[in-house]
């Protein structure tokens, strides 16, 4: 009945790979999370490889990889995966070798096509394949020939449908949006979505280390969260991103993780497992108990803050489950940290 794992020891050890997203687990806005860096470097003697998987197709590994070691993140060109590349490897799968592929994107997914062994052309009639990637210059004309070439057959594979992407401005539109531009004029979607949650590019994570335990550590329950549900494997979810702990007791089923951590350094932490005491319709996590009052959630108890937040989701999405309780209803406090904790 629990959702919720735990952790005896540091709990990257129990995995070979961890598959880092990076705005908002290893860096936001190109500022490093503080725990960022001893947490990365000390995945090796956890026996853990990093790989920073992002749905970003505009910068190549080597690219990646530099900008995190200016953050003094240890990170090598092959331990990163951007979407750029599982769409070329995608491409190559399905027609080998020298197929033509229309690339509309940055340099960096021109890079990848070619690398895969694939043959760009600027043709839209005579592509077979499109690899279609983000790029600010993106144009009018770069739409229209993408969706000349899948209107004539070709295979049309995106990076990722991410709606917005981050800016000091605000969201903006991202890939997702200038892909829905072309669907609108083709009247289908992709035949290829790269990026999280999509299970490609979990699929070629998971390659580098055949059989080997993986842990996806992600901010965003949409993409890194439900990506990791759909490839069957395990999961982090850290509050240094897009959602807070609140947020996370309305989260659905496809996107409850595996684990919660303030932050990326989780992994060098052990996780205390939920207790039920199904007598009275509880969870007890450290000092906290969470308990159903009047078709809602109840906290009680003091102590670690996440030990509260582990036993307010486990009550909460099992509650929620059954219908027994509103996930959009706040938790009510029944003590003075109970108070504090939910402010």
């Amino acid at each position: 009945m629990t959702r919720l794992n735990a952790a005896t020891e540091a709990l990257a050890a129990a995995y070979d790979l961890a598959l880092l997203d990076l705005d908002g687990v290893v860096y936001l806005l190109h500022q490093p999370i503080p725990e960022a860096a001893a947490t990365v470097a000390a995945l090796s003697g956890l026996d853990c490889e990093p790989v920073f998987v992002t749905n970003n197709a505009s910068r190549s590994p080597e690219t990646v990889a530099e900008v995190l070691r200016g953050m003094d993140i240890p990170a090598k060109a092959d331990e990163v995966l951007t979407s750029a590349q599982v769409v070329a490897a995608g491409i190559a799968e399905r027609f080998g070798a020298g197929t033509k592929v229309l690339s509309t994107g940055a340099q960096a997914l021109h890079d990848a096509v070619e690398a895969a062994g694939l043959a760009l052309t600027d043709e839209p009639r005579e592509a077979r394949a499109v690899a279609f990637g983000y790029t600010p210059d993106t144009t009018w004309r770069d739409l229209a020939a993408v969706t000349i070439a899948a209107r004539e057959g070709a295979f049309w594979a995106v990076a990722n449908m991410d709606a917005t992407l981050p800016t000091p401005d605000g969201p903006l539109p991202g890939m997702g949006a200038m892909a829905q531009a072309v669907a609108t004029g083709l009247g289908r979607g992709p035949d290829l979505v790269a990026g999280k949650p999509q299970p490609p590019i979990f699929q070629a994570a998971l390659a580098r280390k055949p059989g080997g335990r993986a842990i996806m550590v992600g901010d965003r329950p949409d993409s890194d969260i439900e990506g990791a549900n759909k490839a069957g494997i395990d999961s982090l979810l850290v509050f240094t991103g897009v959602v807070a702990p609140n947020d996370a007791l309305a989260l659905p089923p496809e996107r409850r993780p595996t684990y919660l951590g303030w932050s990326l350094a989780a992994l060098t932490e052990t996780h205390p497992e939920p207790q039920w005491n199904e007598k009275v319709d509880a969870v007890e996590c450290g000092g906290w108990t969470a308990s159903l009052e009047d078709g809602g959630v109840r906290l009680d108890g003091e102590g670690d803050e996440l030990d509260g937040w582990r036993a307010l989701c486990e009550l909460t999405w099992a509650a929620t489950d059954m219908r027994q309780c509103d996930p959009a209803k706040p938790p009510r406090p029944a003590s003075a940290a109970a108070k504090q904790l939910l402010g």
